[in-house]
């Protein structure tokens, strides 16, 4: 094993800790997986171990094989103060702290979804994710939750990435 770390036992995916800070202190560490949204058909069940290597499914509906990448537009050597537009209505700690994780992060979109982002549909993005992967009624959060995280991620992709994609075989 080379990359032991933390990891999902039940998916196999790469978790990451996730430090909530308030106004200079620090109020509490979480674990997440590591994806844009927290996946809503299963919880994390925290282990240490080897996390299975992902192929890039596309971040916004969870296709194959997403044509796109969106690059983060915030400047790393910026250290002014930047403002984010967040709707962080009905989101918890863990969730706020996930979708400002995201502006980190390079975005991959399949076809699809790509066109809708160049359209600025966030109501379509969420119904075509909730289409792909739908809530199930017995799952660990309900709807209104996850189109709430949704919206947050959104809300931060779209605050923080250029309008034009590069194709994903940049990467």
């Amino acid at each position: 094993m080379e990359d032991i770390g933390f990891m999902c036992a039940r998916c196999g995916g790469e978790v990451h800790d996730v430090t909530h800070n308030r106004e200079g202190s620090l109020d509490g560490v979480g674990y997440r997986h590591n994806r844009r949204v927290e996946p809503w058909d299963h919880e994390l069940e925290l282990a240490v171990g080897e996390p299975a290597p992902q192929d890039p499914d596309c971040d916004f509906c969870g296709a194959p094989e997403p044509s796109w990448l969106y690059y983060p537009t915030l400047d790393p050597d910026d250290t002014d103060m930047f403002e984010v537009e967040l709707d962080t209505t009905h989101l918890s700690d863990d969730d706020t702290a996930v979708a400002v994780l995201n502006m980190l992060y390079p975005w991959y979109a399949c076809d699809t979804c790509s066109v809708l982002v160049a359209d600025r549909n966030i109501d379509k993005l969420i119904d075509r994710a909730l289409e792909r992967t739908p809530v199930a009624e017995d799952g660990p959060v309900d709807e209104t939750t996850v189109r709430a995280r949704l919206r947050g991620s959104l809300s931060v992709f779209f605050t923080t990435r250029p309008g034009r994609p590069q194709p994903s075989r940049a990467v």
